[in-house]
């Protein structure tokens, strides 16, 4: 990656660590307010929006797409919006009309509240994805971390001074993804043009692809919790996953995700250029930044899948001491997450070289596996089944992507240097980390400062064993500190 990107990536990485700490602070603040069970709530209606949630996102990944092309972008971004609104007039009226049935499946009296969430969703993700079209992918970042701020200050506020339940929750998130909007839009280069059919066709055509790369997404997110309520309200037995559990399982999830953010990031900064050189035929600088983003990975994960297993189970007593069981839990879900980080880059190419209908061939290939595997598993070990299914479906979309994407542009060049000198890094912390929490008290407080030896131990033995992470943490030092 060149400079610039280096730097857009880092602003990217740091806004989302921003927007995690905001939110482990909110996470930490319910339950310790409401409990497991009442996160758990809320959880599956954040899961319902989610799924609610795809026909936006893949009309936000095609404005995406055909804004950074650079043809026409200010009648793209209204095509968009138009569209945007269409389809969410009609979802949320059906939401309104069926608002009972809402209510039965999240466990709690959401109502109208949730219908608005779908909407102010809808609307957020649209104004993210016109950012990253103009190439202003800091900004995207930058906005939705005042999401995240916003709504955590929302959350932790109506918490502490009204005393609201799950239905004022999603009450204030909505109100946290409008005010976002608000910003996003404010700060967008591109102003709003006037779109003809063939704009329009242009995003459906993009769209009716996108589409399932979006389900997948939401898949992997959110399928297991959908699926561990839906079995709970309709089988007795091992299916029956409480909303303590769905709780759990879902900060253990957060946990995971968090990282994955050098990924994202990546992933994010990278599009817009793929995309350029996807339109040329490039296709020998398109292996070149693959080969960066798969490089700088699992960074982070590869290292927490280690120390999870170590310390995984206490780390998560911070949100309240049952938490404890999900350390198992923990320990699966970086695995799937870290996988699907490394599938996640392999199919941004694939997108990125205006592909998506190879995408969606990889994409339904993994939806398949992760239903089938969930229904399966979870009815059979519960929420040990979910995180087994998620991770299964998480390797076969590496297999399905890279193999996809060797046919189109050639066999990815892997960095198996730098990800063996991650895993080596992680290995050394590992021996320290075991050594220190067997030699500690078995506290919360004594974890977390085992946990900074860890990962300083991490971060040295990395820089000895990597020579492109040298070379990228000089080139992220201002000028006059570079040696």
């Amino acid at each position: 990656m060149s400079g610039d990107q280096g730097r857009t990536t880092i602003i990217y990485f740091l806004s989302q660590v921003g927007t995690t700490v905001a939110g482990f602070a909110a996470t930490w603040y319910i339950n310790d307010v409401l409990g497991a069970g009442a996160y758990g709530a809320y959880s599956t209606a954040v899961a319902f929006l989610f799924w609610l949630n795809i026909p936006a996102s893949a009309i936000g990944s095609a404005v995406n797409k055909r804004m950074s092309e650079g043809r026409e972008p200010a009648a793209f971004l209204s095509a968009g919006q138009l569209l945007n609104f269409a389809v969410h007039a009609a979802l949320v009226a059906g939401l309104l009309v069926f608002r009972e049935q809402v209510n039965v499946f999240v466990g709690e009296e959401v109502g109208g509240f949730f219908a608005l969430l779908v909407a102010a969703r809808a609307v957020f993700d649209l104004a993210i994805s016109s950012l990253r079209g103009s190439k202003q992918v800091a900004a995207s970042g930058v906005a939705k971390a005042l999401a995240s701020f916003a709504q955590s200050g929302i959350h932790i506020g109506s918490l502490f001074f009204l005393g609201v339940g799950v239905a004022g929750l999603v009450l204030g998130q909505a109100v946290a993804l409008v005010l976002a909007t608000v910003a996003a839009l404010s700060v967008l280069t591109t102003a709003p043009g006037r779109p003809d059919r063939e704009h329009f066709d242009g995003l459906l055509e993009y769209a009716r692809y996108s589409w399932v790369g979006t389900l997948k997404t939401r898949a992997f997110a959110w399928t297991d919790i959908m699926m561990m309520r839906g079995l709970s309200l309709s089988i007795v037995g091992l299916a029956a996953v409480t909303q303590d559990q769905i709780g759990i399982y879902n900060v253990s999830w957060t946990l995971a995700s968090a990282l994955a953010l050098v990924s994202i990031a990546i992933k994010q900064t990278l599009f817009p250029e793929l995309s350029e050189l996807g339109v040329d035929d490039d296709y020998e600088r398109i292996h070149h930044f693959l080969n960066e983003g798969l490089a700088l990975t699992g960074i982070f994960a590869i290292p927490g899948l280690f120390g999870a297993v170590v310390v995984g189970d206490t780390l998560l007593t911070v949100f309240g001491p049952e938490y404890a069981a999900g350390g198992t839990i923990l320990v699966i879900l970086i695995g799937a997450r870290l996988f699907a980080a490394y599938a996640e880059q392999l199919l941004n190419v694939i997108n990125g070289v205006d592909r998506p209908d190879v995408a969606l061939r990889v994409n339904v290939v993994y939806i398949a596996v992760n239903l089938v595997s969930n229904a399966a598993l979870i009815t059979l070990f519960g929420w040990y089944g979910a995180a087994v299914a998620t991770t299964l479906s998480s390797v076969v979309a590496v297999v399905a992507a890279g193999f996809a994407l060797s046919r189109l542009v050639g066999a990815p060049d892997i960095p198996y240097r730098d990800i063996g000198a991650q895993v080596a890094a992680s290995a050394v912390m590992l021996g320290v980390v075991s050594v220190a929490d067997t030699a500690t008290p078995d506290t919360l407080a004594w974890t977390l400062a085992v946990v900074a030896v860890g990962a300083g131990v991490y971060g040295i033995a990395l820089l000895g064993l990597s020579a492109r992470v040298r070379r990228k943490a000089v080139a992220a030092l201002p000028a006059r500190f570079r040696p």
